[in-house]
């Protein structure tokens, strides 16, 4: 039973990296979870190559002034209720 125990610690610690990686990364991407998930899992290590040439290509430090307006960006469309 301890080897079981260890592997679902195991799976759920990942699992919760995945989800943080997600909030993180592909909320911008407009994908549910599950579907984020699969595209990962799917070819791993095909997605780190993608995911590293993105963030060379496409990724900069943002100015102050670019930074808020991002944020409020991303705020105004936030409607809890």
């Amino acid at each position: 039973m301890l080897p079981e125990f260890i592997d679902n610690l195991l799976e759920q610690v990942n699992e919760d990296k995945l989800w943080q990686l997600y909030l993180a990364v592909a909320l911008l991407e407009e994908k549910s979870f599950s579907e984020w998930k699969a595209d990962i899992l799917q070819s791993p290590s095909a997605a780190k190559g993608a995911a590293k040439a993105e963030m060379t290509d496409n990724r900069r430090e943002l100015t102050p002034e670019e930074a808020v307006a991002q944020a409020e960006g991303i705020l105004s469309g936030f409607h809890p209720f």
